[in-house]
């Protein structure tokens, strides 16, 4: 019995990405996009069309500093490295891109613009 309740007060300790942050970033400028991604967990990249909203992409995280966060499309990448990075950024409030151009050998991670002004909320 103590040893079950010790695995239970140990499996509270340990965090989930069941309980980790989403970033939910959506534009507000007319584009019709949202973000959400879970912090060490998977994204989701949906639009909006004039007859409902679509989940469009799968993403995996790959970078976050507490300001912004991105993503990459699963499949997204020729190497080591991912193609692009749609991102979130909480004080800038915009979602942005972020390109690796796939032709050359440890390229340099480029910003690729500004997509739209978002709204960018943290969920708990």
């Amino acid at each position: 019995m103590r040893v079950i309740l010790f695995a239970a007060a140990v499996a509270a300790l340990v965090p989930s990405v069941a309980d980790a942050a989403t970033w939910i970033a959506t534009c507000n400028d007319g584009k019709n996009i949202q973000y959400n991604q879970t912090v060490s967990g998977n994204g989701f990249l949906y639009m909006k069309t004039d007859k409902g909203i679509y989940q469009v992409s799968r993403l995996t995280q790959t970078f976050l500093n507490g300001i912004a966060i991105c993503g990459s499309v699963n499949g997204n990448s020729t190497g080591p490295f991912p193609i692009t990075q749609i991102c979130a950024n909480k004080d800038r409030k915009i979602i942005y891109l972020k390109y690796q151009n796939p032709t050359l050998p440890s390229p340099p991670i480029e910003d690729a613009g500004t997509f739209c002004t978002a709204d960018v909320r943290i969920s708990p």
